[in-house]
């Protein structure tokens, strides 16, 4: 595989070579290229729900354009999140990742809103989280990643806690054709992608992607003294069987003012080592469904005035397989279902104040449980499901108002109440102003509230003898205020420094109620506070296409007087992208993580910090601006590192992640 990417690599250098004859063309080619680039970068929309300047927004934002993505090689999404100030990505023990945001992680991310072209793609029933089924997301189609940290409940209610992240993918202005790329790398990774879109001259337009992803998983290597669960040889080291595939297709169907847009993914997955599996048996298998459908539509009322209605179904079903021992096995599905709708107008009181408001409703429900279980995969029997059959309703009603009172001032107020059937309602308010009180130096403050809504797993657990349910759970709170300043002292180059202050209350964790059991309670806060520190250089002349970018975070979370563990203090981001010419140009990425303490009770030694290099060549818009091309190299210097495990698991290893791995990508475009 090495060798022919090589070879692919070689051939498209020679190949090309005539392009470098016309500098003065490429030139101007990628002045034109970097202009949009920069605009698209400049620009963000899921901060207040209105398309504004990223240096004016009062929100902390991060925009990943779809070129950031191409540079840095990213094979998925978490690969483009590493990159983003306070966030960060560990490995769990079923196999997931976990989303650290500005130093506060949970075992399945329900903190964190993650949204595809601004649709919620949170399952509130049983987990809040995402991350079961977007974290492998392929990256070939997406046009921008906005990443807005900070509460974001005034807009967007549940679960939009710590961040929210909205994916915008390509429509079919962006596509104008067929596009298709494919990729292969390390450990048996192959990635394929078929794109097409096209705008008709009857007002109608189409856009439509399929992603395949197939992999045999790191396969990392269990430490012997780690190998204490049941029925396991500790003498032999074993290794993990997280092999992934997913395949899924987009769709973007437009009609005058109407659209119809969604997406279809079903994903099956492999074991990891921890609590709920062991190793000797591949017959464990994750099997996960999910899909939504949109229908929406933009009325302009006047010139100043629009509404935007939409109407969704959301579907998510799993069906898991997992060893628990060698003639131990249980099977666990059920299906979550979301139906809903939302009404936003948009106000244009004049070029300096807009009014945002709108009302959602939706219906959730979970149901077709199953829960079995016995000494061979093949002979399962029915045993009591350790979930219940649950109806939720919920409304909200939102309103924001963003208003310029000066040409260097803009301030946002807006606040958000939402009522559940099942728990009640939770107000949250969001207010702030940016002042550019001298020119390019610019004045953030900002302070809001978010909630997270307890999950129907929470709520009540039926026969689960271990972990019980709760029907008197309140909504976890958080409060934030953050101020910061974003500058452009000199032209290419922006400096921006954060500082956040965030307590947590009402926090739903599992309380020992007596030796053999635990049950959800509101209970403990977190308080976190740290500083985000980012700046980005852009060079001119003769080295224009490349940049600088660094960024580091420092974060302290601490709850019952104590640094929250399995997050570092520390992390740093070094970036480099050096542009050759207008085709060709090379990347270099350093993360650096400090390292990270244990929770009580676990006397193990600290989790080591570590520092990894990734390296790539990419050559963009060649024979006749209709291949792109790239390979990567990540963990150039196979630094052996790990992510925590718990103690309770009965593993006194941690897990250990990739060494050195490659990844070529090749794209077409018709």
């Amino acid at each position: 595989m090495i060798k022919y990417l090589y070879t692919l690599l070689v051939g498209a250098l020679v190949l090309n070579s005539s392009a470098f004859a016309d500098s003065a063309a490429s030139n101007d080619d990628l002045e034109k290229e970097l202009a949009y680039l920069a605009a698209e970068r400049q620009v963000v929309v899921t901060a207040s729900k209105m398309e504004e300047h990223v240096d004016k927004t009062v929100a902390t934002t991060t925009v990943i354009t779809q070129d950031d993505i191409a540079h840095i090689g990213a094979r998925n999404l978490l690969d483009v999140l590493r990159l983003v100030p306070g966030i960060g990505i560990t490995q769990t023990q079923f196999g997931w990742r976990e989303i650290e945001v500005r130093g506060v992680k949970t075992l399945v991310s329900e903190k964190v809103q993650v949204m595809l072209n601004g649709h919620p793609l949170d399952h509130n029933l049983q987990n809040a989280g995402s991350v079961w089924v977007y974290d492998d997301l392929p990256v070939d189609t997406i046009k921008r990643v906005e990443v807005v940290r900070g509460p974001g409940s005034a807009l967007y209610g549940a679960n939009a806690f710590l961040a929210v992240i909205n994916i915008i993918t390509q429509n079919a202005k962006d596509l104008n054709g067929l596009h298709t790329s494919a990729g292969w790398g390390s450990f048996d990774t192959q990635q394929y992608r078929a794109s097409w879109g096209k705008q008709f001259k009857n007002s109608a337009e189409a856009a439509l992607h399929f992603n395949f992803t197939d992999t045999n998983g790191i396969n990392s290597p269990i430490p012997a003294d780690s190998l204490s669960i049941q029925g396991l040889n500790s003498s032999a080291p074993g290794k993990s069987q997280l092999a992934e595939g997913r395949y899924d297709l987009e769709w973007q169907l437009g009609y005058q003012d109407f659209k119809l847009d969604g997406r279809y993914i079903n994903k099956k997955a492999g074991t990891f080592f921890g609590a709920t599996s062991i190793l000797s048996d591949s017959r464990t298998q994750q099997d996960y469904n999910n899909y939504f459908l949109r229908l929406s539509r933009n009325w302009k009322i006047k010139d100043n005035f629009t509404v935007d209605t939409q109407i969704f179904h959301d579907f998510f079903s799993y069906d898991n397989l997992w060893q628990f021992a060698p003639s131990q096995f249980t099977r666990a599905g059920l299906e979550d279902t979301r139906t809903g709708g939302e009404i936003q107008t948009n106000y244009h009181i004049n070029d300096t104040q807009t009014l945002i408001s709108g009302f959602s409703y939706a219906k959730e429900r979970q149901g077709n449980l199953v829960d079995e279980s016995g000494a061979d995969p093949q002979h399962l029997r029915p045993s009591p499901s350790v979930a219940e059959e649950r109806t939720r309703n919920r409304w909200g009603v939102y309103i924001e108002d963003v208003w310029d009172p000066l040409k260097n001032l803009r301030l946002t107020l807006g606040a958000r109440y939402d009522r559940y059937n099942d728990f009640g309602g939770t107000f949250n308010p969001r207010m702030g102003f940016n002042w550019e009180f001298i020119k390019n130096y610019s004045l953030k403050f900002s302070y809001g509230t978010a909630y997270r809504a307890p999950a129907f797993g929470e709520l009540g657990s039926a026969n689960n003898p271990v972990l019980l349910g709760n029907s008197a759970l309140q909504p976890e709170e958080v409060k934030t205020f953050e101020t910061g300043i974003i500058t452009h002292p000199v032209r290419g180059l922006m400096v921006q420094a954060t500082y956040y202050h965030s307590a947590i209350n009402h926090i739903i964790a599992p309380v020992s109620g007596n030796a053999a059991a635990f049950q959800y309670e509101n209970s403990g806060s977190v308080v976190a506070e740290g500083v985000e520190l980012e700046t980005r250089y852009d060079f001119e002349g003769s080295l224009q296409g490349s940049y600088l970018i660094a960024n580091h975070v420092v974060q302290h979370s601490i709850q019952l007087g104590r640094q929250l563990a399995d997050v570092p203090r520390h992390r740093t981001n070094l970036i480099a992208n050096w542009a050759f010419d207008s085709t060709w140009s090379s990347f270099a990425h350093v993360l650096i993580k400090d390292n990270t303490l244990r929770n009580l009770g676990d006397t193990r030694n600290n989790v080591p910090g570590y520092a990894l290099l990734d390296v790539g060549l990419l050559g963009k818009n060649m024979f006749g601006k209709k291949v792109d091309i790239s390979f990567n190299v990540y963990n150039l210097f196979d630094k052996r590192y790990y992510d925590p495990a718990p103690i309770n698991l009965n593993v006194v290893g941690d897990y250990q992640m990739a060494g050195r791995a490659f990844f070529g990508h090749v794209s077409l475009r018709f």
